[in-house]
C-alpha cells in the first residue's frame, strides 16, 4: 500500500477529521498546512493530490500514539521520525501500541471481517525481521485489521 492509502484507511477506520490529523502532527513537532494534509486524502488523479512521504507517515503514526496513549514520560526526547519506508509490520505495531491492543483484541478485530488467525500467526507479525518465526504482514491483513476496528466503532 502507498503511504497515502495507509493514511486514508487509518482516517476512515478511526473516524478522524483533518483537524484531528493536524493535531497529531503537532504532537510530534511537525507543522503541516491544512491544504497539504487534505491533499494526502485526495485521489491520485485530483490536481490537489499530495504524495505522503515516509517521514510524514511516520510522524502521523507517532502522533497517533501520543494522542491515544499520552507522551512517554520515561523518554523526554521526542519520538524518532524516520525517512525510511515503513513496512506493514511496523505500521501494524504502531497501530497496536496507539490503540493499546493486545493479541486478543487484534484477533477479535480480524474475526469481525472473517479473518481467522491464531496467536502464533499474530506473534510472528510482531517479531523483528531476521527472527526465525518472523512473518511479513500483507496488505490484506493490515487492511482487514483496519476494517475490523472500523466495524467496532
Amino acid at each position: 500500500m502507498t503511504n497515502n492509502t495507509v493514511l486514508q484507511k487509518i482516517q476512515y477506520a478511526l473516524h478522524l477529521e483533518i483537524a484531528d490529523i493536524l493535531r497529531m502532527y503537532t504532537l510530534v513537532g511537525v507543522t503541516l498546512e491544512p491544504k497539504v494534509a487534505t491533499g494526502y486524502f485526495m485521489d491520485v488523479k485530483n490536481e490537489n493530490f499530495v504524495s505522503c512521504p515516509n517521514d510524514m507517515l511516520c510522524a502521523f503514526l507517532e502522533g497517533l500514539i501520543i494522542d491515544r496513549r499520552g507522551a512517554n514520560e520515561k523518554s523526554p526526547n521526542p519520538p524518532v521520525i524516520s525517512d525510511e519506508p515503513l513496512t506493514n509490520n511496523a505500521i501494524f505495531k504502531k497501530l497496536r501500541v496507539a490503540l493499546n491492543f493486545h493479541d486478543e483484541d487484534i484477533r477479535i478485530a480480524l474475526e469481525r471481517v472473517k479473518v481467522d488467525t491464531k496467536k502464533v500467526d499474530l506473534s510472528a507479525l510482531f517479531r523483528k525481521i531476521g527472527h526465525k518465526h518472523y512473518k511479513p504482514c500483507t496488505d490484506s491483513i493490515l487492511e482487514s485489521f483496519l476494517m475490523g476496528i472500523r466495524i467496532a466503532k
